[in-house]
């Protein structure tokens, strides 16, 4: 009787921690820092992500698995929010979608395509870009591996609609690693083969007197990419932070260390 009690306890046991596994959601990686990757939210699956950036910017951001292969985002964002002084809103919505054509397998990797308008930093309105240009359209593959956790490894081509004058196509690679259960540890490089020297003249964040963010030709621009890491912490199943810094190797002049991002992510299924 007592052996058939404890299988009994076994099995409920067994039972519950089986119910608790189907109540968690894994969400896929869909984005580096500022490059895609070939994960995707599948349907029903979302993400809000709220950025703090230099210049007292912020931007807030939703994306959402519309359906199976296929999501689209919207972000919004300005410049002087935190302080005293009149904020400057950005003159557009950014939008992005990305759908997966093939999916990963033990021998190929998973291939998805896309577009976004979602660049970082400030957003120059004479010149029509970011200080970091958004990718545009993109292909992306992705391949993950088991090595101590996670390893997912990541490489793309994009057209970004922002090449005013510079008008070469890129690329990009990264990677992204967990360590424990709690921390990612992401990194990215663009080699801005599509950011000329003479379109950027070069970005600071001067005011105008109309609240426009204007150029500034005294910053210059090394002949190098754009090297940015990330360490993501993942508090619970849908709540993580996200500390970033862009520009590592300095490209631009006015970078110092890095430019630094706080951002907040909150993932959900419905």
């Amino acid at each position: 009787m007592f052996k058939h009690l404890r299988n009994l306890k076994k099995i409920l046991l067994i039972s519950a921690f089986l119910m608790l596994l189907s109540m968690l959601y894994s969400f896929e990686l869909d984005q580096l820092i500022q490059s895609p990757t070939a994960g995707i939210l599948q349907r029903g699956e979302s993400s809000i992500k709220f950025s703090m950036y230099k210049n007292d910017g912020m931007t807030i951001g939703a994306r959402v698995g519309l359906f199976p292969g296929f999501m689209f985002g919207v972000s919004y964002g300005a410049e002087g929010v935190v302080g005293n002084e009149k904020p400057v809103w950005h003159k557009r919505v950014e939008f992005m979608a990305k759908l997966r054509v093939l999916d990963e397998t033990k021998a190929i990797p998973a291939l998805a395509v896309g577009f976004s308008s979602e660049g970082h930093g400030v957003y120059y309105d004479e010149l029509k870009r970011y200080d970091i240009k958004s990718k545009g359209f993109y292909a992306v593959a992705s391949k993950n591996w088991m090595f101590f956790g996670n390893l997912g490894t990541h490489f793309g081509a994009n057209f970004s609609m922002e090449n005013k004058i510079d008008k070469n196509m890129d690329i990009f690679l990264g990677i992204d690693k967990t360590v424990g259960k709690l921390i990612t540890v992401l990194g990215e490089y663009d080699f801005a083969i599509n950011d000329d020297q003479n379109e950027l003249g070069t970005l600071s964040s001067n005011r105008e007197v109309n609240d426009n963010i204007v150029a500034d030709p005294n910053i210059d621009l090394k002949k190098i990419g754009y090297l940015n890491a990330s360490v993501k912490f993942d508090f619970n199943e849908n709540l993580a932070a996200k500390l970033t810094f862009y520009d590592i190797l300095q490209k631009r002049s006015d970078t110092k260390f890095a430019d630094r991002t706080l951002s907040i992510i909150y993932t959900m299924k419905f």
